[in-house]
């Protein structure tokens, strides 16, 4: 889309919602709001006709790599330190490398300070290998004398003599066969950053040749060194092997010469293309994941299902309770997904498998603020007043909730992003573009048409069903017992670390742990075993004579139907085993492969940075709710996190799950939703505190935790709704997802009114905090600092 259509586009509808949120007068109000309405949803059809939406790698299929620079050689023999300069180059290189064409849709992008992230959609598995290589050859070109006298020459080396100003270097060979060595100076008669290109070409006598043209004072050298050496051989050295050592019969003039070794089309492509860009500093493959275009398609079929299915459960539940306010809700609940879609669509944003995931997720938690609307419309309604006035006092009231929680979503989404990296950072951003467009469908799109049915007298009352009837429960004294069976399974969860690996299960992915993952999809109704893994795994020998070293096999069928076979092996093996699969296994029996190798630095860096972030979550929003409430309110939303978060990951592992990347974003979000929850309790709390009802603190608490018992349900009731979806019709991604959201979901729920609550009223007992006076002491500046705003409003 034009960008000066964008800005004009996006500056209409940002004046729009200036005047909705300005404008009081209801009629106005429900005109604006249905303009802006209107605007989004056409902006939202528009842009995703025109842009699309972009798939990650691995719903599209291709290659991801990230690459770390290694401190070089110069000229001089010093050590090259990697710097800006030298990701750039790299980058530079790499992108002539891997796209001399300009044809290939690929992303290269600086990750840190030394590494470098290349994403290559669309690319096929057969062809990673040769990526791979073209990524990690430094090609460093060297043009050195061989010896006179290069064979007695060794013969003196291998039997202990120390030859001055000579070294023995190997030639290789294509097949791989032989050992021969040659004699040659110990350093470069000439490097290779006099070429000025280079390119591979079929000989009829000689087959593939690599021709290599000189820049001029590289052709002068190359000319003077040629002529005073005629009779000798000349060494072609690349990264210290000899590729080719023909012999100079004539002085080589005219700035140009070629390289021949037996070389096949490929390899002397790949080698001309890397001697042309050759790399200053070294590069090290620290992580990669492909995965089959196949692979890639299922997975968006799952993803797809799992979206209409999250839809539809959510439509059926929110009609049988909510009835004609359902229906509403889930009118925003639409043009809010669509509001999502068109945003990932406009701002080129990638689409992956936990983004998927992040969107059924999305769906409950918008849901869950319409939950939180209508039950204050009923309590509204419940008090007397009329269903136009408790309309507006609805909306008011449950803001303060909404708004809360959903900061605390967005402060760990933020954390999510900065901190993570390659598919976790697509959940992080759809779940904060899910919140925004979330907060427009439940809190505009359903408050205009409640208003347009309302206002016009097509709606004059609401009937819903109720899920608890009305009762004051002692919450507070029941809070003791279970605080123990809180502390009781926590040391059970935390223990799977160390029971796990006794029963051979290690409670760590190779995410954290480094090594290799190959998941094979098997088509609809075929099988394979473990044994037959095995047997064709056994029967590989490695070029060292050595098998494959330790791995695992674990085929699992999803409740879908599909059977994936995940192997996971050391990180050096990891591309044999695919290769091998690819190799033996026929189409028939295999649909598609996703493939992933991480490094056991990489795996240390994201466990250190998973927990760095879980840290900074929490400080976060301990500092938002010390800002937003008392601090004994922080404190038990802070310590019921804790629990939430401390105990989803072990009770995963018990559950036969391997910690990965996607349970740190799982844990965040966990994090985000516990706070979610607790906040709905402390808010009724505060007002019922407001309210100046009699009572004692534990009686106050227990009538505003009995008033939001049924809204506490219900919210997670919504959640767990689409959440659940993914177990049955998600791939492997999305249960490593689901499952400790899930999980999360309900420890929540439970930590909000047993573990928070009774926190925050021990610690007032305990340091004799008067909770009530804080509370209305907060109210009291609230109101005095609004009586200012609005003097120094009428005073200008």
């Amino acid at each position: 889309m034009h960008p000066i259509v964008t800005f004009l586009s996006g500056s209409a509808i940002l004046m729009l919602f200036i005047f909705y949120i300005g404008t009081i007068a209801t009629h106005t109000k429900r005109i604006i709001g249905s303009i802006l309405i209107l605007a989004v949803t056409a902006f939202s059809l528009v842009t995703l006709q025109v842009q699309g939406l972009k798939k990650g790698i691995d719903l599209n299929g291709g290659g991801e790599f990230v690459v770390r620079l290694e401190p070089g050689i110069d000229a001089d023999g010093k050590v090259k330190d990697v710097n800006a300069d030298s990701i750039q180059q790299a980058i530079g290189i790499l992108e002539k490398r891997l796209n001399p064409n300009g044809t290939t849709e690929m992303t290269l992008l600086p990750a840190g300070t030394e590494r470098i992230q290349i994403q290559m959609p669309g690319v096929k598995p057969e062809e990673i290998a040769a990526v791979r290589q073209k990524i990690e050859q430094v090609a460093k070109l060297e043009f050195r004398l061989v010896d006179k006298d290069s064979a007695s020459e060794l013969a003196k080396i291998n039997s202990g003599h120390i030859s001055i100003g000579n070294v023995r270097m190997k030639v290789k060979d294509p097949k791989g066969e032989g050992d021969e060595e040659l004699v040659v100076k110990n350093h470069a008669d000439l490097d290779g950053k006099a070429v000025k290109f280079a390119y591979a070409s079929l000989d009829a006598a000689k087959g593939w040749v690599i021709h290599l043209n000189f820049d001029g004072p590289g052709a002068k050298k190359f000319g003077d060194l040629t002529a005073a050496n005629v009779g000798r051989r000349l060494a072609v050295v690349v990264d210290n092997e000899i590729v080719s050592a023909p012999n100079l019969n004539e002085a080589i003039l005219g700035g140009s010469c070629e390289i021949s070794g037996q070389f096949t089309e490929a390899s002397a492509r790949a080698l001309a293309s890397a001697l042309e860009n050759p790399l200053e500093n070294p590069m090290k493959i620290l992580s990669e994941s492909t995965v089959s275009a196949a692979y890639g398609e299922s997975a968006v079929k799952q993803g797809e299902w799992a979206i209409i299915f999250g839809f539809l459960v959510t439509v059926v539940f929110m009609l049988i309770y909510y009835r004609m306010a359902g229906l509403i809700a889930c009118v925003g609940l639409v043009l809010g997904l669509l509001a999502l879609i068109g945003a990932m669509s406009l701002f080129d944003f990638t689409l992956t498998m936990p983004g998927i995931a992040g969107i059924v997720l999305t769906m409950g938690m918008a849901v869950d603020a319409n939950v939180l609307i209508y039950e204050r419309l009923r309590e509204e309604q419940k008090s007397g007043k009329t269903l136009v006035a408790a309309l507006d006092t609805a909306f008011e009231k449950a803001f303060a909730a909404i708004f809360d929680s959903n900061v605390t979503t967005l402060i760990t989404a933020a954390i999510l992003f900065f901190l993570a990296s390659g598919l976790v950072k697509g959940f992080a951003v759809t779940i904060t573009i899910g919140i925004i467009s979330g907060g427009f469908g439940a809190l505009i799109v359903t408050r205009v048409l409640f208003h347009w049915f309302v206002d016009t007298g097509r709606l004059k009352t609401l009937s819903t069903v109720k899920l608890l009837h009305d009762k004051i429960f002692d919450i507070m004294g029941m809070s003791k017992p279970f605080i123990l069976a809180s502390l009781v399974l926590t040391v059970v969860s935390l223990s799977m670390f160390w029971i796990a690996p006794i029963q051979g299960h290690n409670p760590w992915g190779i995410d954290f742990r480094g090594g290799a993952q190959t998941s094979l999809q098997l088509n609809k109704g075929k099988d394979l075993t473990e044994a037959e893994v095995r047997t064709v795994l056994d029967a590989v020998k490695l070029p060292n004579g050595k098998g494959l070293g330790t791995y695992l096999v674990q085929p699992k069928k999803s409740i879908a139907g599909d059977t994936i076979v995940t192997i996971t092996s050391e990180y050096d093996v990891g591309p044999v085993v695919e290769e091998v699969c690819k190799a033996k296994f026929s189409k028939e029996l295999i649909k598609g492969i996703e493939a992933g190798r991480v490094g056991s630095v990489v795996g240390e860096e994201l466990k250190s940075t998973g927990i760095w972030a879980l840290l900074a979550a929490v400080f976060a929003i301990f500092i938002w709710l010390v800002i937003r409430f008392e601090f004994a309110f922080a404190l038990g939303a802070t310590i019921a996190l804790f629990h939430d978060v401390i105990m989803v990951p072990g009770l995963c592992v018990l559950f036969g799950q391997e910690l990965t990347v996607i349970h740190i974003g799982a844990l965040l979000t966990i994090a985000g939703f516990s706070v979610h929850d607790t906040i709905i309790v402390f808010d009724r709390i505060r007002e019922v505190i407001h309210s100046g009802r009699t009572g004692s603190m534990r009686e106050l608490m227990n009538e505003a935790i009995s008033i939001t018992l049924s809204r506490t349900l219900l919210t997670s009731l919504t959640v767990l709704n689409t959440v659940v979806v993914l177990l049955f019709f998600g791939n492997r991604a999305m249960l490593d997802f689901a499952v400790p959201i899930v999980i999360g979901v309900i420890l929540g729920t439970y930590s909000s009114i047993f573990i928070a609550s009774p926190i925050v009223l021990w610690y007032a007992t305990r340091t004799g905090t008067s909770l009530q006076r804080q509370v209305l002491d907060t109210k009291l500046r609230k109101e005095e600092m609004d009586k200012a705003a609005l003097a120094a409003r009428s005073g200008m």
